[in-house]
């Protein structure tokens, strides 16, 4: 069932076009990746689908009653409550009849309950425990755990927790809401690893259909199965995840420039036909070659890339050996040790991930390395020679009240006006958008702005606190291209597993107060882990193993059939190639001066190319169903 659709939509916001002529369909129960660049409208299609903003052109259509859970970037809770009491509002209705089948209890003890009192008591009852009544608070307990919070803070004031908390309470109300449609504007943002991977699992078991937005490739590949990419002027949509749209994506775009190179010299050709011809003894040919032009129907010319931040780091030069020494360094806040005994070294060139679960310590064990914070003991040594940049994931480099240039000019006060404006254009700030407000930008915006304040100075060791949070995907890819070839020493904390694995080659895990070092990258760490985990194998495991073998035999028929549905997809690509191939043949002889006064056997051609091209899209639409 279609739970909305939007046809032909356009936006506007003060004259700029978002975009127009949009059209998409979201049915029951699936999972959906919206992508494209930062701008392009992703989050104005949200609030158009949940009836925020109305559209300038075309129409919205959901279905009647559609429930709609919309997790914005970023969400203010101020209401006063505990975290209990923003997620018990999932369950509102169950709560209220809870309590009045508690008054009709004690009425009935009392023996103050007459027959109507006795029914409606027999009714919520029953409804009660239709509607999960008798699980409710597990569900509660399971998705708040789930989502990082540990039982001790269920009671906790909303006004003390941090902005990255509050969205992720705000989170768990919208999952246990039962929404028909989840709209997801990165939901990963203030998750850890650990509480991402549980998401995952969530919505895969979940029936609610769902649009994400997600900088996260690795949760975009888990989780969803269709995706959209959003330009100015259309949708195109990919039938798989996100791995899925990049090989087809690059597939098409190198189809259609092929088809738009062959259309194009076909014209050149004609045309310059009719040039030749027009005055000449061939001038009715090239009258009717002129005619059929006019009538062609003319292929779009394939999409420039789109303009995507310019990324560039430039290191300050060679370092010490030893650059970073942290040696037993322990840390604690009102009594509660945050971690201890920590010790590790980060040698010139080294690249190093910094991960663990939230709450675990990472952002204050930066903040004793960059001399924000002091140790409660142990020490922090610099190398000789060394200029580090610090990007927080508070983004505190940047000053609200300041332009973007003005930003940018603190870091180089000696800078020409000119010179800042063409690096700030790298970063997607052209024209006017320079005297642009800090205050008044996005979150990748704002993202974007800080990198570019830390990159505009070389620099030799890069301490990046959540990098990719409010990046678009492909500025997180510009950002692995550029540490590749940065030659300086990063340690980066993320909880970006994609990001991770491109760019560092060493993890330390902060955990329990503890810290692991691992030499090996991000994937591999994860294996090692595994292994550390898995437990002694028992003659009961090797007795199942045994019986899992026997199972593998029994399904030798189902690697059979795979294997014949292998060939059939290895004989599909083969019918592609040779289809194209006729419709090149075909395009030769519409061409052929010898034919052009046969209007059967050019009417005969046309009708052929036509049939060819539709079989090519069929055998294309059965290519990407394969896949």
């Amino acid at each position: 069932m279609i739970l909305a659709s939007m046809h032909k939509v356009s936006k506007s916001f003060a004259g700029d076009l978002v975009f127009e002529d949009i059209s998409l369909q979201i049915k029951s129960g699936e999972k959906i990746a919206l992508v494209g660049r930062n701008g392009v409208g992703k989050t104005t299609i949200f609030r158009l689908l949940i009836g925020a903003i109305s559209v300038d052109s075309g129409e919205i259509t959901r279905v009647k009653g559609l429930k709609i859970g919309y997790l914005p970037q970023e969400m203010k809770l101020d209401r006063g409550w505990t975290l209990l009491d923003e997620v018990n509002e999932a369950f509102r209705d169950l709560i209220k009849m809870q309590k009045r089948i508690v008054e009709l209890e004690n009425m009935i003890s009392r023996d103050e309950a007459d027959d109507a009192d006795m029914t409606e008591y027999g009714t919520l009852q029953e409804r009660f425990e239709r509607e999960g009544g008798f699980t409710y608070t597990s569900r509660i307990e399971d998705v708040l755990t789930g989502l990082g919070f540990p039982i001790e803070e269920f009671h906790k004031p909303l006004s003390l927790f941090s902005g990255g908390e509050k969205n992720r309470a705000y989170l768990a109300r919208l999952l246990l809401s039962d929404p028909d449609l989840l709209l997801l504007d990165e939901p990963t943002n203030h998750l850890d690893i650990e509480s991402t991977e549980w998401l995952e699992n969530y919505l895969n078991e979940l029936d609610t259909a769902a649009l994400i937005v997600s900088h996260d490739r690795v949760f975009l590949n888990r989780t969803t199965g269709r995706t959209f990419d959003l330009k100015q002027n259309h949708i195109d949509i990919y039938a798989g995840n996100y791995d899925f749209y990049v090989r087809e994506r690059s597939a098409r775009e190198e189809l259609q420039s092929k088809a738009y190179e062959r259309q194009t010299e076909e014209i050149n050709r004609i045309r310059d036909f009719i040039q030749r011809n027009i005055a000449g003894q061939k001038t009715r040919q090239a009258q009717s070659r002129r005619r059929m032009l006019s009538k062609l129907k003319r292929l779009a010319s394939p999409e420039k890339e789109q303009r995507t931040a310019s990324v560039r780091i430039e290191s300050s030069g060679r370092s010490h050996l030893k650059l970073l020494e942290v040696d037993d360094v322990s840390k604690s806040f009102h009594g509660r040790v945050i971690f201890s005994g920590v010790s590790f070294k980060i040698e010139r060139g080294q690249k190093v991930g910094l991960i663990g679960p939230n709450g675990s310590g990472k952002s204050t064990l930066v903040k004793i390395i960059t001399g924000e914070l002091d140790p409660d003991s142990g020490e922090v040594r610099i190398g000789g020679n060394v200029t580090p940049a610090y990007f927080d994931q508070e983004l505190s480099i940047i000053n609200e009240d300041e332009t973007v240039i003005d930003s940018v000019w603190e870091e180089k006060p000696d800078a020409e006006a000119g010179e800042l404006r063409s690096y700030l254009g790298g970063y997607l700030f052209s024209g006017d958008d320079v005297f642009k407000k800090v205050a008044a930008l996005s979150g990748g915006e704002k993202s974007r702005l800080a990198l570019a304040k830390i990159f505009l100075l070389p620099a030799n060791f890069l301490i990046l606190d959540e990098p990719t949070n409010h990046l678009d995907l492909q500025s997180c890819e510009k950002l692995e291209d550029a540490l590749d070839h940065y030659d300086g020493a990063a340690l980066v904390v993320s909880h970006d597993r994609f990001f991770l694995e491109k760019t560092v080659t060493s993890i330390l895990s902060l955990e329990n107060g503890s810290l692991t070092q691992f030499a090996g990258s991000y994937n591999e760490f994860v294996e090692w882990k595994e292994k550390q985990n898995r437990p002694h194998v028992t003659a009961e495991d090797m007795k199942e193993a045994a019986e899992r073998k026997h199972e593998r035999i029994e399904n030798w028929q189902t690697l059979k059939e795979r294997r014949r549905i292998r060939k059939q997809f290895e004989k599909l690509e083969e019918d592609i190639h040779s289809t194209e191939k006729s419709i090149e043949e075909t395009d030769a002889l519409l061409l052929d001066e010898s034919i052009q006064s046969d209007w059967e056997k050019l009417s005969e051609l046309q009708e052929r190319k036509k049939n060819l091209e539709e079989r090519l899209i069929a055998l294309l639409e059965e290519y990407d169903e394969f896949e």
